[in-house]
């Protein structure tokens, strides 16, 4: 077993577009991740942007990042043959991962009960909606109502602005972070004492977690918290002369960090900088009224918009001004310390004939060694290896396979 990774743990992700990304965190230390697809096909691979703009099953950026380092394994649940490979998998797993609709499984007749029965030690942490319990359980759901109900678009808004979504489906991200250390948690207890357990995660309970104090100032002050977009100078966003920077120039009534601004503009001889000398830029509240931002936005821009995002960050950390460059995806993939730390990984598809980029690890650690590992698997890819592995003989698998019940690509 390597000792500088999680060989030795096998982790079966039964999800689709929600969930991925708990199994994937585990794939990238060295665990056995096996990543179990329907006969009808995991439907991330239907989503782009796709591979060169080109749309396959095999294309999909969201579905190829989000399965590195997995193997696949195509079967049809709703079949009885299919149900006893799912129950032959998780005798022999540390963690099943899936997204199923609370009582899904338990209807097919896999309930936690049943599998447990089988292997005491098995974690099975269920992403949903809503979670197991409760008056939303069996609910509908998607990113954007877990997003809504969880109070993240509310705090996107400004004043009395429409609510904001965030790109991508964030709420899902933030389960699945939530799942992936819930899940080691209980691994680690179960390696331990021998039981395992079965994880319940929420999604809009994962936004509600990412709230930070919205819901306290509710209770405190009975005011409701939302972004502070138009207080001049405390976390705005001002165009320049290619994209975008955000500044904080001040925070509540903090004279210092004022003046640090103030002389910066003092230096660069902008016209008007006399304005920002006055006292009322220390009050909030001057800085939050239709005056006081549309004065700083028009003294401000005529500044910004003569120069790169570049330049006025590296004036900005010189003047002692909290300024950053709201950078984009060539911005990302350009930036001096992510490639200082060789965060971009480039992993080359046989199947597609090139190379494809991707973000590397979230974390750096001192022993364990994070690895992109293999490209996301075809369809089925590894079905007949998983299969022996098991127990099953090669008639067994070409007949489960002529009657539709896996697929080996």
């Amino acid at each position: 077993m390597d000792a500088n990774s999680l060989a030795g743990v096998r982790v079966l992700d039964f999800t689709g577009t929600l969930g991925p990304y708990a199994a994937k965190l585990y794939a990238n230390l060295g665990a056995d991740v096996i990543h179990l697809e329907p006969i009808s096909q995991d439907p991330m691979r239907d989503i782009g942007p796709f591979y060169k703009n080109e749309p396959g099953k095999d294309r999909s950026l969201q579905f190829l990042y989000y399965n590195t380092g997995k193997r696949g394994l195509a079967l049809d649940l709703s079949r009885k043959s299919g149900q006893d490979l799912f129950v032959r998998l998780c005798a022999t797993a540390d963690i099943l991962f899936e997204s199923f609709a609370p009582g899904y499984l338990e209807s097919l007749g896999l309930s936690y009960d049943r599998l447990s029965g089988l292997n005491p030690k098995l974690v099975q942490t269920s992403i949903t909606h809503f979670g197991h319990f409760g008056p939303y359980r069996d609910l509908p759901g998607s990113d954007l109502v877990n997003a809504a109900l969880g109070g993240w678009l509310f705090l996107a808004g400004v004043d009395n602005d429409k609510p904001v979504r965030s790109c991508d489906n964030q709420s899902y991200r933030m389960a699945e972070a939530y799942a992936a250390v819930g899940s080691a948690i209980a691994l680690f207890f179960a390696q331990r004492t021998g039981i395992g357990q079965f994880v319940d995660v929420s999604c809009m309970e994962s936004v509600g977690m990412a709230l930070e104090n919205a819901a306290q100032y509710w209770d405190l002050e009975g005011t409701n918290r939302r972004g502070r977009g138009t207080e001049a100078g405390s976390a705005t966003v001002h165009p320049c002369k290619d994209g975008f920077i955000a500044i904080v120039a001040i925070m509540g009534k903090n004279k210092g960090m004022w003046e640090y601004f103030a002389q910066w503009m003092k230096e660069e001889n902008i016209a008007e900088w006399e304005v920002f000398e006055e006292d009322r830029w220390i009050e909030p509240a001057y800085r939050k009224s239709k005056e006081g931002y549309e004065t700083f936005c028009r003294i401000f821009e005529r500044f910004t918009m003569q120069h790169s995002k570049k330049t006025l960050y590296e004036k900005g950390q010189a003047h002692r001004v909290a300024l950053t460059p709201v950078s984009n995806g060539q911005d990302l993939l350009e930036n001096p310390q992510l490639i200082y730390r060789k965060f971009w990984q480039t992993l080359h598809h046989e199947n597609l004939g090139g190379d494809v980029v991707y973000p590397g690890a979230p974390y750096e650690f001192g022993e364990l060694e994070w690895r992109l590992g293999q490209p996301a698997p075809r369809f089925g890819q590894h079905t007949a290896d998983i299969m022996l592995e098991i127990g099953y003989d090669q008639n067994q698998i070409e007949t489960l396979s002529k009657e539709g019940i896996i697929h080996v690509g």
